[in-house]
């Protein structure tokens, strides 16, 4: 009976740069130690180390490899399932030698990656920012349309790149957009005490939270790269469990960690092999990078007004999608929230884009007859995606499993870890540790494949933006 690590390696090869559509060059299936594959919701490409012991054929000299060679692996999963990895050659490293033959390592990279490098965007780009990814990823680095999954936003923009790399121009706009599916934002009414009443507030005054205005709204996207090809999407998509909330999904899988349990008793291919608890809260950091309360500075330099706004993460936690039971922010957050902890200021400017002669804010106190259409919208999307990246690790949860090379970077698993409590207490307690067990979103991926042992092993970096379980039976 196969087991969930065991895999098969059916094809390994590579071409010469400019030969791609002629028979590869060379096959090293019987060359390769083993590889390592990466996937990343921060990283813009996929990429892999293949490991070599090349015998006879001395590649790097006699190919030779310069760099940009295709390499295709293709392997077979304990189900039986193909699995194709698509890359290109970066570099070469650790190379050995001996009276064997030479050892080493290929780094691959997805092709864009690379190519990437080389490209500038200097033309202005329009459109809402996933219209604009999709079209710098379809001009400037030819990835076929049905590789780009976006979520849909609505803040309508001008940009001028100048010269900047397509990923670096994605990376811009992934905190400057806000979601179609978003739950409200903008601008709410002037600060008060009262906002605060029933708080448990710190001992201490704040003259800015009784003349600020507040601001709403969550804002912030993702942009990386997986097997499928690239992925555009809000934060919220992606911790959301609910498709009527920001259009998001369950877990794809629940695994449990029961050391003593045998693979029979719970399913050899869901089994985690071992849990380390990255981080699990830092107060201080958070604070000081303005996640629970942050206060910003607008000056206007069209019309010379200076205004002053707070935002606090525990009067919008409803309006976000959350991988947590939580219905709000815990108690000694929500108190810290009530004062802002990081200061900023920006200039905002809508006549950028406007040739009009009206006033060009479509902001209601500037009551402009013919606002411009496409305005800056640093009031809805600055300090919103500040605070809504920065509780995404709340806790970071690392796990190894037997291989699974259906996951994704961006799918959400289930964890299930054992209550460290007296056997007799688990049918009050639960069977299940309550704030470390639940749903987690998948930030890295990386699948290690050992050709002497024919095992690969999956390690899942996790992250979540809030504690506790829904106690649930094992899927």
């Amino acid at each position: 009976m196969a087991k969930a690590e065991d895999f098969t390696i059916k094809n390994i090869s590579i071409w010469k740069v400019g030969e791609e559509m002629n028979e590869p060059y060379s096959i090293l299936t019987n060359t390769v130690l083993g590889f390592q594959y990466f996937e990343d919701i921060f990283s813009p490409s996929i990429s892999a180390a293949l490991v070599i012991m090349d015998k006879a054929a001395n590649l790097p000299a006699y190919m030779p490899i310069q760099g940009f060679e295709k390499v295709v692996i293709e392997v077979k999963d304990y189900k039986g399932d193909d699995h194709q990895f698509d890359f290109r050659v970066w570099k070469i490293g650790n190379r050995v030698s001996d009276k064997k033959g030479q050892g080493y390592t290929l780094g691959l990279i997805g092709d864009q990656g690379l190519t990437n490098e080389g490209v500038t965007v200097n033309k202005p780009l329009v459109g809402k920012p996933d219209a604009i990814v999709k079209e710098v990823l379809m001009k400037y680095l030819n990835v076929p349309e049905a590789m780009i999954e976006t979520e849909e936003s609505v803040n309508l923009m001008k940009i001028f790149p100048s010269g900047k790399s397509p990923f670096t121009v994605i990376r811009d706009l992934q905190a400057r957009s806000i979601s179609k599916n978003s739950l409200g934002g903008g601008i709410g009414k002037k600060a008060s005490s009262n906002d605060t009443k029933g708080d448990s507030k710190p001992n201490h005054s704040s003259d800015v939270a009784d003349n600020a205005k507040i601001l709403k709204g969550t804002a912030g996207y993702y942009f990386w790269e997986d097997r499928d090809g690239f992925n555009f999407k809000s934060i919220d998509a992606l911790a959301s469990t609910d498709e009527e909330k920001f259009g998001g999904s369950g877990p794809v899988a629940t695994y449990e960690y029961a050391p003593a349990m045998t693979d029979n008793e719970i399913g050899n291919d869901r089994k985690i092999q071992e849990v380390t608890f990255r981080s699990e809260l830092d107060l201080l950091k958070k604070m000081r990078e303005g996640a629970f309360s942050t206060q910003c500075a607008f000056f206007d330099i069209n019309t010379g007004v200076y205004d002053e706004y707070i935002y606090k993460l525990s009067d919008n936690w409803k309006q976000m999608a959350h991988l947590s039971p939580q219905t709000e922010l815990p108690k000694g957050q929500k108190d810290l929230s009530q004062f802002p902890t990081r200061r900023l200021s920006t200039v905002i400017n809508h006549e950028y884009w406007y040739n009009g002669t009206e006033v060009a804010s479509n902001e209601s106190k500037d009551n402009s007859d013919e606002p411009s259409e496409i305005t800056d919208n640093q009031k809805q999307f600055l300090v919103q995606s500040i605070s809504r990246a920065g509780i995404m690790f709340n806790q970071q949860l690392a796990i190894s499993v037997t291989g699974n090379l259906d996951l994704r970077a961006g799918q959400k698993i289930e964890v299930l870890i054992p209550n460290q409590v007296p056997e007799q207490d688990k049918e009050k307690l639960g069977s299940f540790d309550p704030e470390h067990s639940g749903i987690y979103l998948i930030r890295k991926l990386n699948h290690q494949f050992d050709r002497i042992t024919m095992n690969v092993y999956t390690v899942l970096e996790l992250i979540r933006d809030g504690f506790g379980h829904e106690e649930t039976k094992i899927k």
